[in-house]
């Protein structure tokens, strides 16, 4: 009965299992789509706010040209 058992579920349960590993470690594709379509879309209105910043001069942009000359 062990043995049958074995042979009809052992191979579901390591597919299983194996599936189910490869979830934790690589993660679901559509989450890992939307944190990196989050984070460009962030990133992007950072450049943008940094870029008019600059363009508008005054001291905000003096002090971000100034920080980079530093750097």
């Amino acid at each position: 009965m062990i043995i049958i058992a074995m042979t009809l579920y052992l191979p579901q349960h390591i597919a299983f299992l194996t599936n189910r590993a490869w979830f934790y470690y690589n993660g679901d594709e559509s989450a890992k789509m939307a944190v990196k379509s989050a984070v460009g879309s962030t990133s992007t209105v950072l450049v943008e706010k940094v870029k008019e910043t600059v363009v508008k001069g005054g001291a905000g942009a003096s002090s971000v040209l100034s920080a980079g000359k530093e750097l």
